[in-house]
């Protein structure tokens, strides 16, 4: 059976396509795509027909090693080294085998009489619907050079803000890490003997300590049920994101969760005008750059609001009216896509609003500790409260109930 691929392509009269189709391979079935008369604009594999455990476990692309490779490959294109020989001193270079024979393989295709960008297409995995668009258009308008260097910062700009935030949530992780396996050793080891030393006293216990007690012995008893639970419901929840319903209930939540939800919306933005940005600069139409934007974006409320604005331009209206109805637009993005738009340079709008959305991502994140500070001391001083009243309150009458023995 061959490989199913799910395709978005547009129409000679500028409708958008959707579909599946079965070919070799990712670059036969654009070529059967153009055979319809139809212009694509994405295929990838369909997901349907994936292993769910392959596909949960498969590796992402190396954004680091992409960035390295454009960066590369734009200098040495600027020092007019032919692209058939930069690929061969890169992928010289190279300490992933997979991406050095895929990168020997573009070399063999480009001296075979193929663009740079069907050679990148041969490779989905390494090279996005984005990627490769950005690089036929920069082709075509001659500006390769610029065009891979601005992916590059693209790149190079993923990698910081995502560093950024994660080193933003480590110390937080960390201290709820510390908190669970704190209950963990309490709950399964040393309240069981103070349970023990109490119970021989035949003495009714404080509620706390009781409370403690039943879930100590339920742990104790029934962990693999605990277990089961906690994998069923990652396994669940995975299930859940794939879903459309699912993905947009947890975008929404990941959008508007306190103190992470502006970061992660100031993230959004930062990459929505950034990709944007890139494809206008590359020589893309507008219509054709939000619709590639649009899933590169990773959220899926932000996508159907950009979806909702190329239909619009392909309708004869504007691209900021969709905008406005989506809440995650603020005013100042809004208002620098209308001045882009009015002064013909709305990718250099894009470029300046996405430096904001940056420098608001590394402020923000920089706050984070201090943010969540309150609300780790609350939790971590609740728990020990909770334990501490749990363990030592017996202790308190002790010597009563030993005098009435």
């Amino acid at each position: 059976m061959s490989p199913r691929f799910k395709y978005k392509a547009a129409s000679a009269n500028g409708s958008f396509q959707k579909g599946f189709l079965e070919a070799g391979d990712a670059q036969s079935a654009k070529r059967s795509l153009d055979q319809k008369g139809l212009i694509p604009i994405s295929v990838k594999p369909d997901p349907s027909r994936e292993h769910s455990f392959k596909k949960f476990f498969k590796p992402s692309v190396d954004a680091a090693l992409l960035s390295s490779f454009t960066r590369k490959l734009g200098s040495l294109y600027r020092a007019g080294i032919p692209i058939i020989k930069a690929l061969d001193i890169i992928q010289s270079e190279q300490h992933n085998a997979g991406f050095k024979q895929a990168l020997v393989r573009m070399g063999e295709s480009i001296e075979g009489g193929m663009s740079i960008s069907e050679a990148m297409e041969q490779f989905p995995e390494y090279f996005s619907a984005l990627f490769t668009n950005a690089i036929k258009a920069a082709e075509a308008s001659g500006q390769l050079e610029d065009i891979l260097h601005r992916l590059s910062d693209y790149l190079e700009m993923e990698i910081r803000t995502t560093q950024m935030v994660k080193t933003a949530i480590r110390y937080p992780t960390y201290v709820v890490i510390s908190i669970v396996l704190a209950t963990v050793v309490v709950v399964t080891m040393v309240v069981p003997k103070f349970a023990a030393f109490y119970g021989s006293f035949k003495a009714e216990l404080p509620l706390a300590t009781r409370i403690v007690i039943n879930v100590s012995d339920f742990v104790s008893s029934y962990w693999y049920i605990l277990i089961f639970g906690v994998a069923t419901a990652v396994v669940l929840l995975y299930r859940f994101r794939q879903t459309t319903s699912g993905r947009k209930l947890l975008d929404r939540i990941k959008l508007e969760v306190p103190i992470l939800g502006e970061i992660f919306l100031q993230l959004a933005m930062s990459r929505f005008c950034f990709i944007l940005g890139t494809l206008l600069s590359s020589g893309l139409p507008l219509v054709q750059s939000l619709t590639l934007a649009g899933p590169a974006i990773g959220n899926s409320l932000i996508s159907k609001a950009l979806s909702s604005a190329a239909d619009n331009l392909l309708g004869g209206g504007g691209l900021v009216s969709p905008l406005k109805k989506c809440k995650y637009f603020k005013p100042m993005v809004i208002q620098m896509l209308s001045i882009g738009m009015e002064s013909g340079q709305l990718d250099y709008h894009l470029f300046q609003v996405a430096r904001y959305c940056d420098e608001a991502v590394e402020y923000q994140a920089k706050k984070l500790t201090t943010r969540l500070e309150p609300v780790l001391t609350v939790l971590v001083s609740g728990l020990v409260l909770i334990l501490a009243l749990a363990v030592f309150l017996p202790m308190w009458n002790l010597m009563s109930v030993v005098k009435n023995q």
